[in-house]
């Protein structure tokens, strides 16, 4: 199958919530941004977060929280511009890796199984250079995995519109993976949606 990394992106402003929603506390009183990071860890051995560019001490935060060597932090550069920018920079410093699989940070509810069942559809059609994407009935959701030859396109997004036009204009190389998992759907908009 090759090197698959997780990109977890974190560099957001968080304007909706009010407050920085990465260091708002879940029911099991982790932060969100934490419990985003282990259930990914817990699947794929390389993981980087993407956080906003003076992000620095807040990395320094997460390094002493989160006790694995497999995660490591990037302070994306161009981060005040938009996602699809945090996301490029990421890429930079993944060029080595035969696909990524992206995350986003106000996601905690993401089941490990349904990365599993991701990691295995791309291993299966890995061949064809897959785009890899969740279905719950007919709505698509996150995580993604991008195989490589899509790094190029990735990184010549523009804005906060994420990697949508890159699936968009290759839906002859989509596999969609029909989920029951309704953490693929459900991120951290408004501090009620932090209640279990």
């Amino acid at each position: 199958m090759g090197l698959v990394s997780a990109v977890i992106l974190a560099a957001g402003s968080s304007q909706r919530f009010g407050d920085d929603k990465r260091r708002a506390l879940l029911p099991n009183g982790d932060m969100v941004i934490v419990s985003t990071i282990n259930t990914v860890a817990e699947s794929l051995d390389h993981v980087l977060v993407v956080l906003r560019h003076d992000d620095q001490r807040f990395a320094e935060q997460l390094t002493r929280k989160v006790d694995r060597s497999s995660v490591s932090y990037f302070l994306a550069p161009d981060s005040a511009r938009g996602m699809a920018h945090s996301l490029g920079n990421a890429i930079q410093r993944l060029s080595r890796s035969d696909a990524i699989m992206i995350f986003l940070a106000d996601m905690p509810y993401v089941q490990p199984g349904t990365i599993q069942a991701l990691l295995a559809a791309y291993e299966a059609n890995h061949d064809s250079d897959p785009i890899v994407q969740p279905i719950l009935g007919t709505t698509p959701g996150h995580p993604v995995i991008f195989a490589c030859r899509y790094f190029g396109e990735l990184e010549t997004l523009k804005g906060d519109g994420g990697a949508r036009p890159v699936i968009e204009a290759n839906q002859d190389r989509l596999v969609r993976v029909p989920v029951t998992d309704e953490g693929v759907l459900r991120d951290i908009d408004t501090p009620t949606d932090l209640k279990g």
